[in-house]
């Protein structure tokens, strides 16, 4: 094989030429017409993949204010329980220990909406009916519910949330 100047890839005439042919070589060649076939190809990814990944960003968000407030709930029901423990009355004068204790959840509830929480108090022990007649030793049960709001971007994913927490207490 021989070798010729004329050849070379930096001879002046051809030097435009080879180039072009050069840029042109590979698997991925350039649409006739076209400068660059894949210029766009990052924008569409992105514009494909940012539905999905707002969601997951929102979700994480929506399940963090989420559990903010199962534990405000659950630290509110703790309030109201042991108020209810402690403020056993003899029934003669208002407030009764039910009506104590749901005051004090509502005071601890702070961050949620306290005309939304249902409270709910019961006694599982047989002997005790109302909040006027505790005795030292019955247990009382305070529950609350808080309804949750689950909507994230356009999509519901569950509309009858609902948050609840219960703490079982022994009167003192």
């Amino acid at each position: 094989m021989s070798f010729d100047r004329s050849d070379s890839f930096l001879s002046g005439g051809n030097l435009f030429y080879r180039l072009q042919k050069r840029r042109r070589r590979g698997p991925f060649r350039a649409a006739p017409g076209r400068v660059g076939g894949e210029a766009g190809q990052a924008l569409v990814e992105f514009a494909l993949m940012l539905v999905p990944l707002l969601l997951v960003i929102l979700g994480i968000i929506k399940f963090g204010i989420l559990f903010g407030e199962y534990v405000t709930l659950t630290n509110a029901t703790g309030y109201g329980a042991r108020t209810l423990a402690v403020s056993r009355g003899n029934g003669t004068g208002p407030p009764t220990a039910c009506q104590a204790a749901t005051t004090a959840l509502d005071n601890a509830a702070t961050t949620l909406s306290t005309s939304q929480i249902t409270v709910s108090i019961t006694f599982p022990s047989p002997d005790t009916s109302t909040c006027s007649a505790l005795q030292p030793g019955d247990s009382g049960e305070v529950q609350a519910t808080y309804p949750c709001n689950l909507q994230i971007l356009f999509f519901n994913f569950w509309p009858n949330c609902e948050l609840s927490s219960q703490t079982t207490v022994r009167i003192e």
